[in-house]
């Protein structure tokens, strides 16, 4: 390891340095296998939010189910994975983090092979949702370890690059996969896959990292009350958002809405009177996290509604079929890959501030742009390039803003820290996908619909920017 400042002193503002390795305490430090273990895990979360797609029709057929069932396939997932994560990250740090990294794999394993070995859509759809909850588990406890194991520069921003690097890989390769094995030896393939992937990682997590040091936890208990109101308001709301996308007026979309209103209020209520609560008032006292949350929820509202809307636009408009359609998205999955490895290499040279407005000027440029496109632009002068700068954008704001909700967490909230970002990240994609198409629905005709929702997810991404230069201050240089 270098000797190059720490990561806190360097990411932190003046005067808030992040809490150091305790005196006594073995010093934990990682390495290109670790992080290599721990973006696999990551990866393999990812891919089994887009691989199920690719299974769906044989599902269809085995179980004899309607398209609106089997949505509950790829939903009970993505539900469950954005409500348990605040819960997931506070444990983690609680009671373990490498601890939590193997329960977490191994409920994700076990649901896995309920899926594979299920008679019912029924029984496929519950494994689905605990597979989702194992994932929260361990994606929160495997970015806390990052933030636990690599406290120095450019070693963090480089593994936290690759760590982001994995979801694009994650997304990209899940579909490639799930139809490879769905097209040839059956769907069911895919959850053995997930088990035999699993045995190696935890074979590999027990020999590579080392035990959680007790001194290096949060202290305190989990607050269950708390939990229960967080998850249950994160559900509602990602429920809600999941309905109310599809359709801008539906009823049990706005009564998902308001319970999830009801429910995170209790919860913030219950944070102000418990002596332990969920999320320690000291973590909302850290400089920038606010501020890094909201770049997250605005960043990925336009990006996943334009994920949306343009994939409807090259169909809709363009005339593309949907194989074409996947294949103009591909450079999406490869800039997804190695652009945030770009990203974790310039943050420690040009900070995290001048990176954010980089990357959200781009995507705003970007999103502004994909509302000019209409009927016989061409894919590789017009549509391309703007593909190119909002892939750009969104890989240049991600990692710095993922740094700065970490930077400054002592050494028993890594993993909440990194789990508020991530639901952060949750709550911006499933609002900003309702906000869009309540738009879109609203416009007197498919084209001025499309367009009238990339203006509006270019203004979310202008909002971020305006977030960042209110309320991000570059430590680099001291606030005057």
């Amino acid at each position: 390891m270098t000797t190059s400042p720490s990561i806190p002193d360097s990411l932190n503002a003046p005067g808030n340095p992040a809490e150091a390795p305790k005196r006594g305490t073995t010093p934990v430090r990682g390495s290109a296998a670790v992080l290599a273990v721990l973006c696999t895990a990551q990866a393999l979360d990812i891919m089994n939010l887009s691989s199920v797609n690719m299974a769906l029709p044989a599902m269809a057929r085995d179980w004899h189910a309607s398209p609106g069932q089997l949505s509950w396939v790829v939903s009970a997932y993505s539900l469950m994975f954005a409500g348990f994560l605040l819960v997931a990250g506070r444990a983690a740090d609680l009671y373990g983090r490498r601890r939590a990294l193997l329960g977490g794999m191994a409920v994700f394993a076990a649901a896995s092979a309920v899926v594979w070995a299920s008679p019912s859509l029924l029984l496929a759809v519950a494994a689905r949702a605990v597979q989702g909850a194992g994932a929260a588990v361990t994606v929160s406890a495997a970015l806390g370890l990052i933030g636990a194991l690599w406290r120095e520069e450019p070693g963090r921003s480089r593994a936290l690059g690759a760590f982001g690097a994995m979801g694009g890989v994650g997304l990209a390769f899940g579909l490639v996969v799930g139809g490879a094995l769905a097209g040839s030896v059956g769907w069911r393939a895919m959850f053995a896959v997930n088990v035999l992937v699993v045995v190696v990682l935890v074979v590999a997590v027990l020999a590579l990292i080392p035990a959680d040091d007790p001194g290096d936890r949060a202290r305190g208990r989990l607050d269950l009350p708390g939990a229960a109101l967080a998850t249950g308001g994160l559900l509602g709301l990602s429920f809600a958002s999941t309905r109310l996308g599809g359709d801008a007026a539906d009823p049990a979309g706005w009564a998902a809405a308001v319970a999830a209103a009801a429910l995170l209020a209790g919860f913030a209520l219950r944070q102000r009177r418990v002596a332990e609560p969920l999320v320690p008032p000291a973590v909302w006292r850290r400089p920038n996290l606010a501020a890094a949350l909201a770049v997250a929820v605005f960043m990925y509202a336009g990006w996943v509604g334009v994920n949306y809307f343009a994939a409807l636009l090259l169909q809709n408009v363009l005339g593309f079929g949907p194989l074409a359609t996947g294949a103009a998205f591909l450079p999406l999955a490869v800039g997804g890959t190695l652009l945030p490895l770009v990203a974790g290499r310039l943050v420690p040279r040009v900070g995290v501030r001048r990176l954010m407005l980089f990357g959200l000027s781009c995507s705003t440029v970007g999103l502004a742009l994909f509302a000019l496109v209409g009927p016989g632009a061409d894919y590789w002068l017009v549509v391309l390039p703007i593909l190119v700068v909002l892939i750009v954008g969104l890989s240049q704001t991600f990692v710095p803003a993922n740094i700065t909700a970490l930077s400054g967490a002592g050494s028993g909230e890594q993993a909440l820290a990194g789990a508020m970002f991530n639901t952060a990240l949750q709550v911006g994609g499933g609002l900003g996908l309702a906000v869009l198409s309540t738009v879109a629905t609203t416009a007197d005709d498919v084209l001025t619909g499309y367009r009238a929702a990339f203006l509006t997810a270019a203004g979310l991404s202008l909002a971020g920017l305006i977030t960042v230069l209110a309320g991000i201050r570059d430590p680099r240089r001291p606030s005057r």
